[in-house]
């Protein structure tokens, strides 16, 4: 049986009365009593749990599929030994001009920009976590939609970052200065995410997704730590 969830879908919606609660705390996702590790950390959003779809449809048993052409993320569940693998990139990712890169359409319109402001290692550590980081850091980035009709809203979720190993990177639940927001055709916004390094590191790698469902990196940026 297949599932077609229309859309740019960032995840699963979970109401929630109480928000700012979860602040402090990082999301554990439990299903059938078994805790789920996720290299990416659920969102909340305008009072709603946001989940990415791939760790709770894989943890019933079930696989998640991108389909570009008809922009949509397909669940198959069943008897599904093995996941089905994303269309492969056809960009090849490029060390960015000033930090900076422009996403653009299939028909090389840009649609919006995505810059890395500066890395700054962080001496704050939340007590709440289990997490016990070498390092902590807060990437500074601002994106400004230039031209897309959709509003544009870019977070910790369409980035992986590496330390000096080459171990990647997860978020921690510091408090960031400024949050992601949703912005329209004109409008830009400047925010933080906030990682932890199993490894201390001088420079940060960080790999930009176009798409969050597609493994493939769009664009790789090098960022010394402040």
């Amino acid at each position: 049986m297949k599932k077609v969830i229309t859309g740019l879908i960032c995840g699963l919606m979970l109401f929630i009365s109480c928000p700012a609660a979860l602040a402090y705390n990082p999301i554990s996702l439990i299903i059938n009593g078994n805790t789920i590790n996720m290299d990416v950390q659920p969102q909340i959003i305008d009072g709603r749990v946001m989940v990415p779809a791939r760790f709770v449809a894989e943890g019933l048993g079930a696989t998640v599929q991108w389909d570009a052409a008809q922009n949509a993320v397909i669940i198959t569940s069943g008897n599904t030994t093995q996941s089905v693998a994303p269309p492969a990139s056809t960009t090849t990712p490029t060390v960015p001009t000033g930090n900076e890169i422009t996403v653009k359409d299939d028909s090389g319109n840009a649609l919006y920009t995505v810059k890395i402001n500066k890395v700054t290692a962080m001496s704050e550590r939340n007590e709440y976590s289990d997490k016990k980081p070498a390092q902590v850091v807060d990437v500074n980035y601002t994106y400004k939609n230039i031209a897309s009709p959709e509003d544009i809203y870019i977070f910790d979720s369409y980035f992986k970052v590496f330390d000096k190993n080459g171990n990647v990177g997860y978020t921690y639940p510091n408090t960031p200065a400024m949050y992601p927001q949703k912005v329209p055709a004109g409008a830009t916004c400047t925010a933080d995410m906030i990682f932890g390094l199993d490894n201390k590191s001088d420079n940060l790698k960080i790999s930009f997704y176009k798409n969050i469902f597609d493994s493939n990196s769009y664009q790789i940026f090098t960022i010394p730590i402040n």
